[in-house]
């Protein structure tokens, strides 16, 4: 058995780190991999804005096609019941588009829910793309329903979206206006008394289906950067 050389130096070790070196922060942390993270994870469908205002206003066109019949009918009916001269009853009814205007009008008080669900920036996208599409989604050129929606929409407070009533008596305000019932002889009484407003946002209020937020429940929005 060899001797040890108890006069040899000790090894070299070198000397441990008073701070130890900061650590990465997690990857799950940083905003672009937990995003991706969360799609993986996610069961919840993902849409892009431009994808999501085309389902939404698919349905609100089914929608309008259902409650426009007994909306119609109630207008005819009072309109029959006012003071108008003959012509100028029937030219009520086939001077405007109404069923735009109805549709619109569903639209609108479905729309400006978007703002109190959704951040700042995809509320934005989705009402561009709503602005966008919607009169494709009616099959016409031009822009008269996006620019009638946007007109409802300003009429519409944004604190009182979850307010079934007061939204859609708000745009059934403007669809009165739009036929100039209001300005009529004949016709201003009908346009003022609360009952008509009331019949006539029934069925309005019959398409009140919660949509954006049944969307969000099911649905993710894609990033919008």
């Amino acid at each position: 058995m060899g001797m040890v050389d108890h006069t040899a130096p000790a090894p070299f070790l070198p000397e441990t780190a008073s701070t130890p070196a900061t650590s990465a922060p997690p990857w799950y942390t940083r905003p672009r991999l937990a995003a991706l993270w969360q799609d993986i994870i996610s069961r919840k469908q993902k849409l892009t804005t431009a994808e999501a205002a085309a389902e939404f206003l698919s349905d609100m066109k089914q929608i309008s096609d259902r409650q426009f019949p007994d909306w119609l009918a109630r207008l005819k009916s009072h309109i029959e019941d006012s003071d108008l001269p003959f012509d100028h009853k029937r030219e009520v009814i086939e001077k405007h588009d109404l069923e735009m205007y109805f549709y619109c009008a569903i639209v609108a008080a479905e729309a400006i829910k978007v703002f109190k669900l959704f951040e700042r920036a995809p509320a934005d996208e989705l009402m561009s793309d709503i602005n966008d599409q919607i009169d494709g989604a009616l099959g016409r050129n031009g822009r008269k329903a996006a620019d009638l929606v946007f007109d409802m929409l300003r009429t519409v407070k944004r604190s009182q979206y979850e307010e079934m009533f007061k939204s859609h008596d708000q745009v059934m305000k403007w669809i009165v206006r739009l036929v100039e019932l209001d300005t009529r002889p004949e016709t201003k009484e009908i346009s003022e008394d609360i009952v008509f407003r009331q019949e006539m946002a029934a069925p309005l209020a019959l398409s009140y289906v919660h949509w954006w937020l049944g969307f969000k429940e099911t649905h993710r929005l894609a990033p919008v950067y």
